[in-house]
Protein backbone atom coordinates (compact mmCIF):
# COMPACT_ATOMS: atom_id res chain seq x y z
CA UNK A 1 0.00 0.00 0.00
CA UNK A 2 1.46 3.50 -0.52
CA UNK A 3 2.42 5.70 2.59
CA UNK A 4 0.18 8.83 3.26
CA UNK A 5 2.16 11.67 5.17
CA UNK A 6 0.87 14.11 7.42
CA UNK A 7 3.07 17.03 8.50
CA UNK A 8 2.17 19.03 11.68
CA UNK A 9 3.21 22.90 13.05
CA UNK A 10 3.96 22.14 16.55
CA UNK A 11 4.46 24.56 19.07
CA UNK A 12 7.90 22.67 20.79
CA UNK A 13 11.08 22.25 19.01
CA UNK A 14 12.20 19.56 17.23
CA UNK A 15 14.79 18.53 19.98
CA UNK A 16 11.53 18.15 22.73
CA UNK A 17 9.26 15.67 23.43
CA UNK A 18 5.40 15.71 22.28
CA UNK A 19 3.16 14.33 25.01
CA UNK A 20 0.59 13.49 22.66
CA UNK A 21 -1.90 12.14 25.76
CA UNK A 22 -1.22 11.51 29.28
CA UNK A 23 0.41 8.28 28.50
CA UNK A 24 1.63 8.68 24.92
CA UNK A 25 4.75 10.88 24.41
CA UNK A 26 6.80 11.18 21.25
CA UNK A 27 10.43 11.08 22.30
CA UNK A 28 13.10 13.27 20.54
CA UNK A 29 14.72 10.15 18.89
CA UNK A 30 10.99 8.37 18.58
CA UNK A 31 11.45 6.27 14.83
CA UNK A 32 7.42 5.12 15.27
CA UNK A 33 4.48 5.68 17.45
CA UNK A 34 1.09 4.12 18.44
CA UNK A 35 -1.55 6.73 19.44
CA UNK A 36 -4.30 5.42 21.88
CA UNK A 37 -7.03 4.35 19.57
CA UNK A 38 -5.77 4.04 16.33
CA UNK A 39 -4.34 0.59 15.23
CA UNK A 40 -2.19 2.44 12.77
CA UNK A 41 1.21 2.35 13.52
CA UNK A 42 3.22 5.72 12.54
CA UNK A 43 6.56 6.24 11.47
CA UNK A 44 8.25 9.44 12.89
CA UNK A 45 9.97 12.29 11.77
CA UNK A 46 10.58 15.27 13.11
CA UNK A 47 12.28 18.54 11.68
CA UNK A 48 12.94 22.29 12.23
CA UNK A 49 10.63 25.15 11.51
CA UNK A 50 10.05 25.80 7.72
CA UNK A 51 9.77 29.45 6.66
CA UNK A 52 6.50 30.07 4.56
CA UNK A 53 4.82 26.89 5.41
CA UNK A 54 1.90 29.33 6.37
CA UNK A 55 0.95 30.15 2.55
CA UNK A 56 0.25 26.76 1.82
CA UNK A 57 -2.82 26.70 4.27
CA UNK A 58 -3.78 29.88 3.01
CA UNK A 59 -3.89 28.81 -0.56
CA UNK A 60 -6.31 25.46 0.61
CA UNK A 61 -8.48 27.68 2.61
CA UNK A 62 -9.64 30.71 4.25
CA UNK A 63 -7.75 30.85 7.56
CA UNK A 64 -8.25 33.42 10.49
CA UNK A 65 -5.61 35.68 10.63
CA UNK A 66 -5.26 34.36 14.58
CA UNK A 67 -4.46 30.89 13.43
CA UNK A 68 -2.47 31.93 10.46
CA UNK A 69 -0.22 33.57 12.72
CA UNK A 70 -0.01 29.84 15.37
CA UNK A 71 0.69 28.40 12.54
CA UNK A 72 3.66 30.62 11.08
CA UNK A 73 4.93 30.30 15.08
CA UNK A 74 5.60 26.98 14.63
CA UNK A 75 8.70 25.88 16.04
CA UNK A 76 8.86 22.66 14.52
CA UNK A 77 7.41 19.81 12.04
CA UNK A 78 6.42 16.25 13.34
CA UNK A 79 5.74 14.21 10.30
CA UNK A 80 3.68 10.85 10.67
CA UNK A 81 3.78 8.40 7.83
CA UNK A 82 1.50 5.33 7.70
CA UNK A 83 -0.83 3.06 5.53
CA UNK A 84 -4.21 2.79 5.29
CA UNK A 85 -5.59 -0.22 4.49
CA UNK A 86 -9.65 0.20 5.18
CA UNK A 87 -12.01 2.92 5.70
CA UNK A 88 -12.02 1.94 9.59
CA UNK A 89 -8.15 2.94 9.20
CA UNK A 90 -9.32 6.23 8.25
CA UNK A 91 -11.64 7.01 10.89
CA UNK A 92 -9.18 5.97 13.45
CA UNK A 93 -6.40 8.23 12.18
CA UNK A 94 -8.43 11.18 12.00
CA UNK A 95 -8.77 10.61 15.37
CA UNK A 96 -4.83 10.31 16.06
CA UNK A 97 -5.08 13.96 13.98
CA UNK A 98 -7.40 15.09 16.69
CA UNK A 99 -5.54 14.44 19.44
CA UNK A 100 -2.42 15.79 17.71
CA UNK A 101 -4.38 18.83 17.55
CA UNK A 102 -5.39 18.90 21.04
CA UNK A 103 -1.25 18.11 21.70
CA UNK A 104 -0.77 21.59 20.45
CA UNK A 105 -0.43 20.99 16.99
CA UNK A 106 -1.60 24.12 15.14
CA UNK A 107 -2.90 22.27 11.86
CA UNK A 108 -2.29 19.05 9.51
CA UNK A 109 -0.60 19.10 5.94
CA UNK A 110 -1.36 16.16 3.96
CA UNK A 111 0.81 15.74 1.74
CA UNK A 112 -0.78 12.99 -0.73
CA UNK A 113 -3.07 15.13 -1.63
CA UNK A 114 -1.73 18.95 -0.63
CA UNK A 115 -4.76 19.97 1.54
CA UNK A 116 -3.59 21.61 4.91
CA UNK A 117 -6.23 22.46 7.66
CA UNK A 118 -5.72 24.51 10.41
CA UNK A 119 -7.48 23.54 13.98
CA UNK A 120 -11.18 24.59 13.49
CA UNK A 121 -10.57 24.00 9.69
CA UNK A 122 -10.17 19.91 10.19
CA UNK A 123 -12.76 19.68 12.41
CA UNK A 124 -15.39 21.46 10.53
CA UNK A 125 -14.07 19.42 7.71
CA UNK A 126 -14.66 16.28 9.84
CA UNK A 127 -17.84 17.20 11.61
CA UNK A 128 -19.00 14.00 13.11
CA UNK A 129 -16.95 11.98 11.39
CA UNK A 130 -19.63 9.99 8.69
CA UNK A 131 -17.47 10.95 6.22
CA UNK A 132 -14.31 10.34 6.92
CA UNK A 133 -12.12 10.77 3.84
CA UNK A 134 -13.18 14.06 3.30
CA UNK A 135 -10.74 15.42 4.97
CA UNK A 136 -8.04 13.41 2.64
CA UNK A 137 -9.07 14.79 -0.69
CA UNK A 138 -8.78 17.82 -2.21
CA UNK A 139 -9.44 19.21 -5.67
CA UNK A 140 -8.24 21.11 -8.80
CA UNK A 141 -10.15 22.42 -12.05
CA UNK A 142 -8.14 21.49 -15.44
CA UNK A 143 -10.29 23.25 -18.03
CA UNK A 144 -14.31 22.54 -17.37
CA UNK A 145 -13.11 19.43 -15.24
CA UNK A 146 -12.77 19.07 -11.87
CA UNK A 147 -10.02 16.41 -10.04
CA UNK A 148 -9.99 14.53 -6.90
CA UNK A 149 -6.47 14.88 -5.54
CA UNK A 150 -4.96 12.43 -3.03
CA UNK A 151 -6.65 8.97 -3.89
CA UNK A 152 -2.99 7.23 -4.64
CA UNK A 153 -2.56 6.42 -0.59
CA UNK A 154 -5.56 4.62 -0.87
CA UNK A 155 -3.92 2.42 -4.02
CA UNK A 156 -6.85 4.26 -5.90
CA UNK A 157 -7.12 6.13 -8.93
CA UNK A 158 -8.47 9.09 -8.70
CA UNK A 159 -11.87 10.79 -9.67
CA UNK A 160 -13.06 13.84 -11.73
CA UNK A 161 -16.24 14.74 -12.87
CA UNK A 162 -17.80 17.92 -15.10
CA UNK A 163 -17.53 20.94 -13.63
CA UNK A 164 -20.83 21.94 -14.81
CA UNK A 165 -22.32 18.94 -12.84
CA UNK A 166 -24.61 20.03 -9.93
CA UNK A 167 -22.84 19.75 -6.33
CA UNK A 168 -19.99 18.23 -8.17
CA UNK A 169 -17.48 18.27 -5.44
CA UNK A 170 -19.81 16.48 -2.95
CA UNK A 171 -20.51 13.75 -5.58
CA UNK A 172 -16.64 12.97 -5.94
CA UNK A 173 -16.09 13.17 -1.76
CA UNK A 174 -19.38 10.49 -2.01
CA UNK A 175 -18.12 8.34 -4.40
CA UNK A 176 -14.08 8.28 -3.34
CA UNK A 177 -16.52 7.37 -0.09
CA UNK A 178 -18.24 4.13 -1.65
CA UNK A 179 -15.38 2.92 -3.81
CA UNK A 180 -12.98 2.72 -0.79
CA UNK A 181 -15.51 2.21 1.92
CA UNK A 182 -17.44 -0.09 0.17
CA UNK A 183 -15.42 -1.77 -2.11
CA UNK A 184 -16.79 -0.91 -5.28
CA UNK A 185 -14.16 -2.13 -8.17
CA UNK A 186 -12.23 1.17 -9.86
CA UNK A 187 -12.95 0.04 -12.99
CA UNK A 188 -14.62 0.89 -16.10
CA UNK A 189 -18.45 0.53 -15.98
CA UNK A 190 -18.88 -0.02 -12.30
CA UNK A 191 -21.43 2.07 -10.75
CA UNK A 192 -21.96 4.39 -7.96
CA UNK A 193 -24.49 5.17 -6.35
CA UNK A 194 -23.92 9.09 -4.44
CA UNK A 195 -27.73 9.68 -2.97
CA UNK A 196 -30.79 9.07 -3.10
CA UNK A 197 -31.85 8.21 -6.55
CA UNK A 198 -28.14 9.43 -8.08
CA UNK A 199 -26.30 6.85 -9.59
CA UNK A 200 -22.94 7.54 -11.65
CA UNK A 201 -20.64 5.10 -13.94
CA UNK A 202 -17.38 5.20 -14.04
CA UNK A 203 -15.53 5.64 -17.10
CA UNK A 204 -11.20 5.51 -17.28
CA UNK A 205 -9.70 8.67 -18.75
CA UNK A 206 -7.52 8.21 -21.89
CA UNK A 207 -5.30 10.24 -21.18
CA UNK A 208 -4.20 11.93 -17.97
CA UNK A 209 -3.83 15.83 -17.68
CA UNK A 210 -1.08 15.78 -15.46
CA UNK A 211 2.66 15.26 -16.30
CA UNK A 212 4.50 12.26 -14.41
CA UNK A 213 6.60 14.50 -12.90
CA UNK A 214 4.16 16.67 -11.17
CA UNK A 215 2.52 15.87 -7.30
CA UNK A 216 -1.34 15.54 -9.44
CA UNK A 217 0.19 12.76 -11.37
CA UNK A 218 -1.58 9.16 -9.78
CA UNK A 219 -0.11 6.42 -11.51
CA UNK A 220 -3.33 4.25 -10.79
CA UNK A 221 -5.02 6.87 -13.07
CA UNK A 222 -8.26 8.71 -13.17
CA UNK A 223 -11.60 7.65 -13.75
CA UNK A 224 -14.57 10.08 -14.94
CA UNK A 225 -18.16 9.99 -13.32
CA UNK A 226 -20.59 10.20 -15.52
CA UNK A 227 -24.78 10.42 -14.94
CA UNK A 228 -26.41 7.20 -15.49
CA UNK A 229 -29.06 7.74 -18.01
Amino acid sequence: MPQFILAFPMNVGAADPIAVTETVTIAVDAKSVVIPGCGVMFNVVRKDHVDGLVDIFKEHQDVPAEDLASIDAHESLLFLLGEVKSIEDVTQVNMAILKLLNAGASGVYMQQSGAAWSVPGFREELGDGEYPMDPWINFVENGDVIYTLGMACFALPDLCISAAEENAQEALLLAADVIFGDGVPAKSGSEVEVGEGETFVLRQEAKNPFPKDSPEFNKQGIFRLSKKK
